[in-house]
């Protein structure tokens, strides 16, 4: 994939990230609005995670943040954090089937999976604190989105 089909990929991440508050879920437990992805997560601790260089400011909002890596090899990679109403995730994850949901991940929060995204290049992780958040890191490699996850809930606390 070329630089700037990744970086057209990283925008609609960004928008697709949003979808889920413009729809306007019911919020129980924590008040996201408060919360702010690229301060939870910041671009340098991005760019540590994934060994990279950061290609600009991360782009985001109230409750996303997308992130543009680019690696020492030229490939550029991008990776976003949004936050979400706890109750709209579990609702996703009780109608999803076991292939739907992805590969379980263990030691993050309740309920933790990873998957190849729908519609664009590389991995979906979501991450589920019943009654509380969700999150959702995406990006193009596992261990990144497993790292960048592990922080946001360090400091979520």
């Amino acid at each position: 994939m070329t630089a700037m089909h990744r970086i057209l990929s990283a925008f609609i991440t960004a928008a697709l990230l949003l979808l889920p508050v413009s729809l306007g879920y019911a919020e129980k437990g924590r008040d996201l609005s408060k919360l702010r992805p690229c301060k939870i997560v910041t671009g340098k601790d991005v760019v540590s995670i994934a060994k990279g260089k950061l290609m600009s400011d991360p782009l985001g909002g109230s409750s996303a943040c997308s992130y543009l890596i680019e690696l020492s090899n030229g490939e550029v990679e991008s990776y976003g954090l949004s936050f979400q109403p706890a109750d709209a995730i579990e609702a996703m994850l009780k109608v999803q089937s076991p292939a739907e949901k992805g590969e379980r991940v263990s030691g993050l929060w309740d309920d933790a999976y990873v998957s190849k995204r729908f519609m664009a290049s590389g991995f979906s992780l979501v991450v589920l604190r019943r009654g509380d958040m969700a999150l959702e890191v995406t990006g193009e490699r596992k261990d990144v989105l497993i790292a960048v996850a592990k922080l946001a809930i360090s400091r979520l606390k």
